[in-house]
């Protein structure tokens, strides 16, 4: 847990001022960049802004701020989204079989003609796929109900990019670190999830979408 950010910056030495104006120029520099599937230009500020406080419990003070934010944050933006929407390098570097100038091969690959049957190969494909898959709008079908007793239901059931949209709108400031790291696929407290699912549930209900008729 994020110890308070008082706390934090009083044991620190460092301004709260400061703070937030090395936050904003790093932020302004780094999220368009990191900015990923249904995750918006406020996510990735508030993602950024939770990594910068995590961050600031390793600050010793021997180089600038600014410098230190913009290493750990960028270091934790790009693996935020390698964990959560794609892998950047490529798995078959390194591999004693990679041909990379297709020399003996047509597929950069001398063990397999089709690189599928590769079972490395073959599982971050997989990883890959499904990783883009939930990063895609799709339609819910409103004749068929879904159970939304679990927070994580709840969550993976609501993908329409309209519903999403609303969520995210009218999410109340104090939930919306809970709701990115789950969305990021981070643990969390199950009473945090239970009352963020009981937020958006209120949500929806403002908005007269009742998920039982999801």
């Amino acid at each position: 847990m994020i110890a308070k950010k008082s706390d934090i910056f009083k044991r620190k030495k460092v301004k709260e001022e400061d703070f937030l104006n090395a936050l904003d120029i790093i932020s302004k520099k780094l999220i368009y960049k990191f900015k990923f599937g249904y995750h918006e230009i406020e996510d990735m500020k508030q993602q950024a802004a939770i990594f910068a406080l995590e961050g600031l419990e390793n600050y010793d003070n021997k180089r600038p701020l600014e410098n230190f934010l913009w290493t750990h944050v960028r270091n934790r933006l790009f693996n935020f989204k390698r964990d959560n929407y794609f892998r950047p390098d490529n798995v078959c570097v390194g591999c004693p079989f990679f041909d990379p100038s297709c020399s003996v091969s047509t597929n950069q690959c001398a063990k397999f003609k089709n690189k599928n049957d590769c079972p490395i190969f073959s599982q971050s494909e997989h990883r890959n796929s499904l990783k883009k898959s939930l990063m895609k709008p799709v339609n819910i079908d409103h004749n068929n109900p879904t159970d939304l007793k679990a927070p994580t239901d709840l969550l993976s059931s609501i993908t329409n990019s309209e519903l999403i949209g609303i969520i995210e709108d009218h999410m109340e400031t104090k939930y919306r670190e809970t709701y990115l790291r789950l969305k990021g696929g981070s643990k969390v407290p199950k009473a945090d999830l239970i009352k963020l699912q009981e937020h958006i549930l209120e949500i929806l209900k403002i908005h007269k979408l009742n998920p039982e008729d999801l």
